[in-house]
Formats: C-alpha cells, sequence, structure tokens
C-alpha cells in the first residue's frame, strides 16, 4: 500500500467533508450536521487557527480518503472533564479523530494506514506528550479493530459524561503510549 500523507484542511475542502459526514458509514458514528453550512461553521475557527485542534486531510496517492484531527485534551476542559470520569490520567494527553471518506474504501486497511501514520506524526508534532487517545463507540468494532492492529491499547469501556451526540451510547478508550509506539499488532511476532 502506498504511504498515506497528511496536509492541513483548507476551506476548499468543506464540501468533501460535507460530503464524507453525509455518508451513512460515517454519519453512524461521528453524528454532526453535514450541510456545507455547518461544516463551515464548525471547520473554519479550525483553518483559522482560532480552536485549538489541527485538522488533516489524509491522502493515498492524489486521493484524498479521509479526515484526521489532533487535540491536547487539556485545551478542551469539557472534554477533559467527560475523560475524567475514566478514572485514567490523561492530563498531557493528546486526542485524535479520524473517518474514512469514501465507503469504498471501508475494511481495505486504509483506516489502519491512516491511523499508524498519524499517531506518528502526533508524536513528532507534540513532543512533550507521553500518550494518545481515541475514544470510538465500543460498538464501532470496524475503529476499535483499526486501533488495536495500530497498538493502541483498550483501557476502558462505559459511557462518557457528554451531551455530543458522537458520544451516545458506550465508548472505548483507546491509548497508546510513546514508548510503545511502533509496535502495532501488525508487526508483533
Amino acid at each position: 500500500m502506498e504511504r498515506v500523507t497528511f496536509r492541513p484542511l483548507t476551506e476548499a475542502d468543506l464540501p468533501t467533508v460535507a460530503r464524507w459526514l453525509a455518508a451513512p458509514h460515517v454519519r453512524e458514528w461521528w453524528r454532526e450536521p453535514s450541510s456545507v453550512e455547518a461544516v463551515r461553521a464548525k471547520y473554519l475557527p479550525r483553518i483559522r487557527g482560532d480552536v485549538p485542534t489541527r485538522v488533516f486531510i489524509a491522502g493515498h496517492g492524489d486521493e484524498a480518503i479521509g479526515l484526521i484531527q489532533s487535540y491536547r485534551i487539556a485545551d478542551h476542559p469539557e472534554w477533559a472533564d467527560s475523560l475524567r470520569s475514566t478514572v485514567l490520567e490523561l492530563p498531557d494527553a493528546v486526542g485524535i479523530d479520524y473517518l474514512v471518506g469514501d465507503p469504498c474504501l471501508v475494511g481495505r486497511g486504509i483506516g489502519f494506514a491512516m491511523v499508524e501514520a498519524f499517531t506518528d506524526l502526533v508524536f513528532a508534532t507534540y513532543p512533550d506528550v507521553d500518550r494518545i487517545v481515541v475514544t470510538p463507540q465500543a460498538a464501532n468494532r470496524s475503529s476499535c479493530r483499526v486501533l488495536e492492529k495500530a497498538g493502541y491499547e483498550l483501557r476502558w469501556t462505559g459511557a462518557l459524561p457528554s451531551d455530543h451526540p458522537s458520544d451516545a451510547g458506550d465508548a472505548a478508550l483507546y491509548v497508546k503510549t510513546a514508548d510503545n509506539r511502533g509496535r502495532a499488532a501488525s508487526r508483533r511476532p
């Protein structure tokens, strides 16, 4: 498989992001408004740097394949409060969220390649961070398998105290620490 690349999200990408968010395989888990206006309202502040979340378009060859973002959990106090209910200490963690946009690409290893490459990028970008946290819905087995294959460890499952629609139901909290990076499940003996 060709290497996955990342470039910062631009305003020109927003119609594509809106289309991805409207796709049934994404909407089932991401659960955000997918109109171009709603996507602009959410992502333009991130593009401008007004919100401390770094958002990227993932590419495979010349094709845009998905969206992936990173953020310091401490920069989002409401989310940090929600994660405290897990009883894990995550003061210096970075969170990531991701989606594969085209349903034809799901189940082909693209999500794994995207998460694995982005994990390396996050640790390089945030050298003071010792762990990355991801909280897919526990019922989203595809996403959970991607994280497990990329060497993330399931550390907690349960309902998070969050009113965000994407957090409805039980979450599965996965963690990858800096000292276990590079040990993806596919590389283990």
